[in-house]
C-alpha cells in the first residue's frame, strides 16, 4: 500500500469517525463516575464534621467542652468555625464562649422553609469570604458550621486532571465552584445532604479528546500498515529470492547414511535439503523448508532434487542393488495432481529412479479424510517400483492409523524416542511397542538422530533393523558421501578380518562370517 494523499486522507477520516464515538462514551462513563466519587467524597467530609459536632455538649459549661470544640476547628483542614445558637439566639462559638447576637434573617427564613440539613454559600459580612453554611439540628437548638468555600473549590478543582465540576443547591444555587458551560454532562444527587454534583466537559476538551485519540489511531495504523507491508514485502522478496535460487539449480541434495544394523554396511541414505545462497553460503533448511512447504515453492525445489538424484544415485549406491535412497513428501504434496503427475514422469524418463527411492511420508496436516485418494496415489508410485515410509511415527499426525489405512514399506522411528530411550523408562517401553508392531506388520525399521553407541545397542537390542544419525555421519555432499562409505566399508572391513582371525585363534571351525 503506497501513502497517496488521498489514502492518508481515507486514513485520518476514518480514524476521526473512530475516535469521535469512542471519546463520546469515554467522557459520559468518565463523568458519570466522577459525580458519584466526588459525591461520596463530599458527603463523608460533611458526615464526618456533623458526627463530630453532634457528640460535643451543646451546653459548653466548662472549659474542657470549649477546648473540644476549639480542637474540633483547628484540626480541621475544611472548617473555619463552628457557632452554637437557640431559639434564633448565638449562644456560644470557638472563638467566644458567651454570644448573645441574633441568627441573620436569612437564616430564620431558610429554618422555616427548607429542611435540615441546611447547606448553602454565603460571603461572610466580616471579612467578605465565601463560606459554606451547614446547619444541622441538636438535641435542643442548632449548630452552624463554616466551611472554607475556597479550599472546597480547590478541592474540586483537583478532584481531577482532565474533567471539571461544579456543586449545586437544591435551588441550583451554586456551593461549590463556579457553574461551566460544558457540551455535555453528568449530575449525581446526593441522598443525605441537599446539594447535586454535575461533573461535565467543555468543548475545547471533547475536541481536543477526539484529536488527540484520532491522531493516536492514525498513527498506528500507519504503523501497522508499516509492518504490514514490510511483511509482504519480505515474503514478497523472499518467494523471489527463491524462485530464483530454484532457477540457478542453488538447492542441492545432501545425502545422510543409513546402515544396517547386523552387516554395518550402508544399504542407504535419507536425501536432505539445502540451499547453497548464490552458491557462496550454505543455508540450513530450518531456515526455509517450513515457509517454501506454507507457499508451495518445495514442489519444483523437490523436483529439482530428484533430477539431481537421478544423476547421484548410481554414484552413491556403489552398484548395490538393494542401496535406496528417501526423500520426504507431504500430503499438499502428493494432492496437487500437476506435481503428483510431473513427478511420475520424471521416474519414467530416468531408469535410475525406478529402482531404490523411497518417498518418506512427513504428515504436517491431518491425513485422516484422505486415506482413500492418498491410497490411490501412493500405488501409482509403487507401480513405478517406489517404497513408501512413515517418517517420524509416534509424532503429530504420524499415528496407528496411517499405518492400519495405508500401507507402509518402512517405519522411521522418530529421533525424539531414540534420544531417550536409554535414560527413560517410559520411552524405552514405547520404542520397544514400535518394534514390536513393525515386525507385526513386516515393516523394515529406520531409527533416526542415533547419536551414541549406548542408543545404538540399545536399537540393536530391539532388533530394529537400521539406524542413521550423526553417530556415523552427517548429511553431506554426494563426494563427501561416497568417501565417508569407502572409510566404512574398509573399518568394516578390517573389524570383519579381526573377528575371523579369533575364531580362528581359538579354532572355532564354525562357518566364517560373511563380509
Amino acid at each position: 500500500m503506497s501513502f497517496t494523499v488521498k489514502k492518508m486522507f481515507q486514513l485520518a477520516l476514518l480514524a476521526l469517525l473512530i475516535a469521535t464515538p469512542i471519546t463520546f462514551t469515554y467522557l459520559n462513563v468518565r463523568c458519570d463516575n466522577l459525580s458519584k466519587d466526588i459525591a461520596l467524597a463530599l458527603n463523608k467530609n460533611l458526615n464526618k464534621l456533623t458526627y463530630n459536632v453532634l457528640h460535643l455538649p451543646e451546653n459548653q459549661t466548662d472549659a474542657k467542652s470549649m477546648s473540644d470544640l476549639v480542637t474540633l476547628v483547628l484540626s480541621s483542614r475544611s472548617l473555619r468555625s463552628v457557632a452554637y445558637f437557640q431559639n434564633n439566639n448565638y449562644i456560644y462559638s470557638d472563638r467566644n464562649a458567651d454570644l448573645h447576637g441574633t441568627i441573620s434573617p436569612s437564616l430564620i427564613e431558610r429554618l422555616k422553609k427548607e429542611k435540615l440539613p441546611l447547606l448553602y454559600r454565603k460571603r461572610s459580612s466580616l471579612n467578605k469570604i465565601d463560606e459554606l453554611h451547614l446547619v444541622v439540628k441538636g438535641r435542643k437548638g442548632f449548630y452552624q458550621l463554616f466551611i472554607n468555600a475556597r479550599y472546597m473549590d480547590d478541592w474540586l478543582t483537583n478532584a481531577d486532571e482532565y474533567l471539571r465540576g461544579y456543586v449545586v443547591t437544591e435551588n441550583n444555587n451554586i456551593l461549590i465552584n463556579n457553574k461551566k458551560d460544558f457540551l455535555f454532562h453528568k449530575s449525581y444527587h446526593s441522598a443525605q445532604f441537599p446539594f447535586t454534583v454535575i461533573v461535565g466537559a467543555k468543548p475545547s476538551q471533547v475536541l481536543l479528546g477526539i484529536g488527540s485519540l484520532s491522531a493516536f489511531i492514525f498513527i498506528l495504523s500507519m504503523i501497522i500498515i508499516l509492518i504490514a507491508n514490510y511483511i509482504q514485502t519480505k515474503n514478497f522478496s523472499f518467494r523471489k529470492d527463491i524462485d530464483r535460487a530454484i532457477k540457478n539449480n542453488e538447492f542441492i541434495p545432501y545425502y545422510q547414511p543409513i546402515v544396517c544394523n547386523k552387516t554395518h554396511q550402508i544399504m542407504g541414505a535419507e536425501l536432505l535439503c539445502r540451499w547453497s545462497y548464490r552458491h557462496k553460503q550454505l543455508i540450513s533448511p530450518n531456515q526455509f523448508i517450513t515457509k517454501v512447504e506454507s507457499n508451495g515453492q518445495i514442489k519444483p525445489i523437490t523436483l529439482q532434487l530428484l533430477k539431481q538424484l537421478s544423476v547421484d544415485k548410481p554414484l552413491i549406491s556403489q552398484g548395490n542393488n538393494d542401496f535406496y535412497v528417501s526423500i520426504n513428501v507431504t500430503l499438499s504434496m502428493l494432492s496437487d495432481p500437476i506435481f503428483v503427475n510431473d513427478v511420475i514422469a520424471l521416474i519414467k524418463r530416468n531408469s535410475t529412479l525406478q529402482n531404490g527411492l523411497v518417498f518418506e511420508m512427513t504428515e504436517r496436516e491431518n491425513t485422516t479424510n484422505a486415506f482413500i485418494k492418498l491410497d490411490k496415489i501412493m500405488q501409482r508410485f509403487r507401480d513405478l517400483g517406489v517404497r513408501w515410509a512413515l517418517d517420524d511415527f509416534g509424532t503429530g499426525y504420524s499415528s496407528l492409523s496411517s499405518l492400519k489405512e495405508l500401507n507402509f514399506d518402512i517405519i522411521k522411528i522418530d529421533k525424539l524416542f531414540v534420544n531417550s530411550a536409554d535414560t527413560d523408562a517410559i520411552t524405552s517401553s514405547i520404542l520397544n511397542n514400535i518394534a514390536s508392531l513393525g515386525k507385526e506388520l513386516q515393516c523394515k525399521l529406520v531409527a533416526e538422530g542415533v547419536e551414541t553407541e549406548t542408543q545404538l545397542n540399545k536399537l540393536k537390542s530391539l532388533s530394529v533393523d537400521y539406524t542413521q544419525g550423526f553417530y556415523f555421519s552427517p548429511p553431506t555432499t554426494q563426494n563427501g558421501f561416497t568417501s565417508f562409505q569407502k572409510e566404512h566399508d574398509h573399518k568394516r572391513l578390517l573389524t570383519n578380518k579381526k573377528i575371523n582371525q579369533r575364531y580362528v585363534s581359538l579354532k572355532y571351525h564354525g562357518p566364517i562370517m560373511d563380509t
